[in-house]
This record gives structure tokens, C-alpha cells and sequence, in this order.
């Protein structure tokens, strides 16, 4: 699951509406023995523009891999969620892809310790 996309019902903050829309699943809670199963996810947006710290899923590319449309991960609009708000397994995450989210996602991680 972790490293994969997904659909998820999640919950717009701007008006508590629920929407389903695409995220990258990068981390769960299975390791603390709890009986039910958190995911910590990324939103991934055709809405959004690209800031310093996303990452950009060009046109063809982004429908390849399942998506409806040139998308961005959004790394700094991280979530956690319930299991059962996923939908269906959209694709697993291209390495190239994925080794960009990484290096931004620490960047991003980095400069949140930096600045406390």
C-alpha cells in the first residue's frame, strides 16, 4: 500500500465536503498494534499549480499511469486517514517518480525541524 495511489473519500477542509480524489499512500500506523488501521497520505491535485516543494506529473504521463489528468503531489499537504475511506488501487508509484517525491518530501520535512 505504502508508495501507491489510491482513491480516498477525504474531506475537504475549505467546506467539510467529502470528495474523491487521488492520493499517494507513504506511511501507516500497523506497527503500533492498534486494531485499527491509520494511512498517512499526500493529496495529489490537477487543481493546484506546482510549488518548490511538489511534484509534477506531466500530461501523457499522468494518464498512463491511471490518472485523469496532469496531476501534482502535493508533499506538504499531508494526512492522516482511515483505511476504509480507500477507494480502488489507481497504480504503484513510478521509481523515477517516486525517488523525486522522496527528495522533496525531506526537503520539505527538513525545513519544518529547521525553522522550529
Amino acid at each position: 500500500m505504502i508508495g501507491e495511489i489510491w482513491t480516498y473519500k477525504a474531506t475537504k477542509p475549505s467546506d467539510n465536503l467529502e470528495k474523491v480524489r487521488p492520493v499517494l499512500v507513504i506511511g501507516d500506523d500497523k506497527e503500533n498494534g492498534l486494531k485499527f488501521i491509520d494511512i498517512n497520505y499526500v493529496i495529489i491535485s490537477s487543481s493546484a499549480s506546482c510549488g518548490k516543494y511538489d511534484v509534477l506529473i506531466e500530461g501523457n504521463r499522468a494518464l498512463n499511469m491511471g490518472l485523469a489528468r496532469e496531476s501534482v503531489i502535493k508533499t506538504t499537504k499531508i494526512y492522516t486517514g482511515s483505511t476504509t475511506k480507500l477507494g480502488r488501487k489507481i497504480c504503484d508509484l513510478p521509481q523515477d517518480i517516486k525517488e523525486e517525491f522522496k527528495s522533496k518530501y525531506n526537503e520539505y520535512q527538513n525545513s519544518i525541524i529547521e525553522n522550529l
